[in-house]
């Protein structure tokens, strides 16, 4: 057989691990969410579910790709291939499968923690909240990147060695991203808690988008081979403060450069413009990702 042909055979096996993962992800929400996903999907057609869903997809998909990257490249030459396929496979698929059970904790514990005093199924079941389906958009895929970044890479010779690495650098994402939840609230200059439970959809998007931004700096920070705990600690730690420099700052030249005459306080807290959110956490995505390809 061809290397092309083995290659192709490779990529086919990786499209359809993705689909496997997806729908061991579907049964898994189910499970875990206290109230039907299907019936909230179609029959009472809920905006607010409906983007909270897709940032759960796409956070497995996400997911997904970092436990795949720790593979590296799989072809080499067709005999590692022959050798190696299998066994590579199937660990992809433990590796997958429990990011996804990682992903949803993070998930539940962002919302207690972030969202203290809210009922998330009440906002998202009952009042149909856009906003804070935002929220749970951004929530599920920042967790994905810093879940991704974790797993990514090559962390050391043994399972045990890649399992510590994985384990710290996860607690440091989610405890940045929790941090930031705080930080926000000074940085938007409103009652982002307050704007949600009114059902404000522009805050939830800046804030889901913020969310995604900070995700992305994070998984660079923590994603890469595994040199040392002091090297690899440092690096995550710069990228953390780039992370929230880019915000501050960023959220600044979007009030002084894109904003004639009014600012993201005024369009998002008083006017509730959703093109407000979109400009904030769109422009900040993209900077997010040059941060990471850049630097």
């Amino acid at each position: 057989m061809h290397s092309f042909d083995i290659q192709l055979l490779v990529d086919l096996s990786y499209v359809v691990l993705a689909l496997f993962v997806l729908l061991i992800a579907k049964v898994t929400l189910g499970f875990l969410t206290p109230f039907d996903t299907d019936d909230e999907l179609t029959a009472k057609d809920n905006p607010a579910f409906g983007i909270s869903l897709i940032g759960y997809y796409l956070g497995v998909l996400i997911v997904f790709l970092g436990a795949i990257h720790q593979d590296g490249s799989l072809l080499e030459g067709e005999e590692v291939v022959l050798d190696h396929f299998l066994v590579d496979l199937g660990f992809d698929v433990l590796w997958a499968l429990g990011a996804v059970l990682v992903l949803n904790a993070a998930r539940i514990v962002l919302d207690k923690v972030v969202l203290r005093g809210f009922s998330v199924k009440d906002e998202i079941v009952r009042d149909r909240n856009v906003g804070m389906g935002a929220v749970q958009f951004g929530t599920y895929v920042s967790a994905a990147l810093v879940v991704a970044g974790a797993i990514s890479g090559d962390a050391g010779e043994t399972v045990g060695a890649t399992l510590s690495t994985t384990v710290v650098f996860l607690l440091l994402g989610l405890a940045c991203l929790i941090g930031f939840a705080f930080l926000y609230q000074r940085l938007a200059g409103y009652d982002l808690l307050a704007e949600l439970e009114a059902d404000n959809p522009a805050a939830g998007i800046a804030y889901g988008g913020n969310l995604i931004a900070l995700g992305i700096v994070l998984m660079r920070g923590s994603a890469g081979t595994f040199v040392s705990w002091a090297d690899h600690l440092e690096r995550f730690a710069f990228y953390a403060a780039m992370g929230l420099f880019l915000v501050v700052v960023a959220r600044r030249v979007i009030d002084g450069a894109f904003l004639t005459g009014r600012t993201l306080k005024e369009e998002i807290a008083e006017d509730r413009n959703v093109n407000a959110g979109y400009l904030e956490g769109g422009l900040l995505i993209g900077l997010a990702a040059v941060v990471a390809l850049a630097i």
